[in-house]
This record gives C-alpha cells, structure tokens and sequence, in this order.
C-alpha cells in the first residue's frame, strides 16, 4: 500500500497546479496549494507537508528564497523539497541545490515521473530520490 502524504505545491501556474492536485489525490495523497512562496510559509505550520514542490520563478518570493527560509527552520528538516524550473542552466541548478532542494526537475515534466519520484521519496527502504 502506498504511503499518503502530505504534499504541498508552490507554483504560480494555476494549470499546472490543478493537473498535479488531481494527480497526487488519485494516488491518496492530501494536497495544498500556494502561488507563491509567501503563501507557501504562510501554510508551512498549520499543513505540515512531508513534501513541497516548488517553482522557482514565482512573484513576490521566488522558490530559491523560500526553499533557504525552509531549511532555516529545523521543524522542516524532514520536509522533502522538489523544484521544478523551465530555467534549468548550471547556475540554477547549483543555487536550488545549495539553498537546499533535495531534487531538481526541469519543466515541462512527466507528472507520472514526478509521481513516481515522490513514491520513492516516501518508501522508507529505497533511500532514493
């Protein structure tokens, strides 16, 4: 049996985020929504996500400053976080990493591959992500 979690999306697109609701909801999971990273640590306390996907480019703070301010916060140390960017150079992908994403995936992306990744995430014994 799968293991639900609690997942939290952080991305501006609103038709993204719906096909990805739908997604982790079919596979039993609970899901909230926020559209940018201020509503992302606004709901960080009260929903408690084992884990975020976050978008980098978003108004008013980005997913790069909004993943630091997660990992600043010890109750978030097992929170996983996966960043999704169109923008995928080098210099991306080494400040999501440092600010410390623990997966980055390039947009336009497979949702059945994410779903996956999050399965594995979630499974105890596989230790990959």
């Amino acid at each position: 049996m799968a293991v639900q979690a609690r997942i939290l999306i952080v991305d501006d697109e609103q038709p993204l985020v719906n096909l990805l609701t739908q997604a982790f909801q079919q596979e039993g999971h609970r899901v909230m929504t926020a559209a940018n990273g201020i509503d992302c640590m606004n709901r960080m306390a009260s929903f408690r996500p084992d884990i975020v996907i976050m978008d980098i480019m978003m108004p008013k703070l980005d997913g790069i400053d909004t993943t630091r301010l997660i990992r600043r916060n010890s109750s978030y140390a097992g929170t996983a976080i996966i960043a999704l960017s169109a923008k995928s150079d080098e210099d991306t992908r080494a400040r999501i990493k440092e600010a410390g994403a623990n997966l980055f995936m390039r947009k336009p992306f497979s949702v059945s591959r994410l779903v996956e990744r999050i399965s594995r995430i979630l499974a105890p014994e596989s230790g990959a992500v």
